[in-house]
């Protein structure tokens, strides 16, 4: 899943080269307001998986360490506690999910290629983000996918091109097919919601091991700090509230 949030964060603050060009009018304001609010989302969702991280990294070392002694310890209460983290990651994905509708100003004047990476993501039917969200209403906790798996994605969807039309429905459906039996096998490979033992610690540790979630963390900061600086130096904060207030848009938690 931290790979998805990369993925996501790391397209938007990299797709916006023509900004400047834009002129000072209703269209660019919009933009602005989009920005502002889907950065403070997924500012929340980093925050969120760094707290999931950091309790997979205590849950590893605990539970080891109870292992050696040869007993099961509080594993069991990591898996009770970790529910309330995947409740939130889940309302957060979800709201940016709602924000990046095809009809949003972000979608529409994104550069291709940071489009293409977003439609995996996106769907047509039911993208990445909300395959992962029905596994995350249950209470498990989804591991996958993994960056190899996005970027294959993303090389077997059709290309969008320069001034090809925003519904770019091939790209979508194509995605909607990658993604079926892929949904089914993140489900299996999910964490359970409930009592953690020691096949789920080795799983644990596999995952902290192989994936390096704590440096994609680092990376997914870098992007946000991007991402900031596109906002700073496009989008004047008076604009962007203006249009806040006139939309009576709010980041607030679902």
């Amino acid at each position: 899943m931290i790979e998805i949030i990369k993925t996501l964060i790391e397209a938007l603050a990299n797709g916006f080269p023509g900004i400047r060009g834009m002129r000072e009018d209703k269209r660019r304001r919009q933009l602005g307001a989009e920005l502002f609010l889907l950065y403070a989302q997924m500012n929340q969702l980093m925050v969120t998986a760094e707290d999931i991280v950091q309790h997979l990294e205590d849950y590893a070392a605990s539970m080891g360490r109870y292992m050696n002694e040869g007993t099961e310890g509080r594993g069991p209460e990591y898996g009770r506690r970790v529910r309330h983290l995947v409740d939130r990651q889940r309302d957060d994905l979800l709201h940016v999910r709602l924000l990046l509708d095809s009809r949003s100003a972000v979608v529409q004047i994104i550069e291709p290629e940071a489009y293409n990476r977003l439609v995996p993501l996106l769907g047509l039917k039911q993208g990445a983000l909300d395959t992962l969200h029905g596994i995350m209403y249950m209470g498990d906790l989804p591991l996958d996918p993994s960056q190899a798996e996005i970027d294959a994605w993303v090389t077997r969807l059709p290309p969008l091109g320069e001034g090809q039309a925003r519904d770019a429905s091939q790209s979508l459906r194509a995605a909607d097919r990658l993604l079926w039996d892929a949904g089914r096998r993140w489900r299996e490979n999910a964490l359970p919601h409930d009592s953690w033992g020691r096949d789920v610690h080795a799983r644990v540790v596999q995952y902290l091991d192989e994936r390096q979630p704590r440096r994609q963390l680092e990376e997914i900061r870098s992007s946000l700090s991007l991402l900031r600086s596109t906002l700073l130096e496009n989008f004047t904060i008076a604009d962007v509230l203006l249009e806040v207030g006139e939309k009576g848009h709010g980041v607030r938690r679902i």
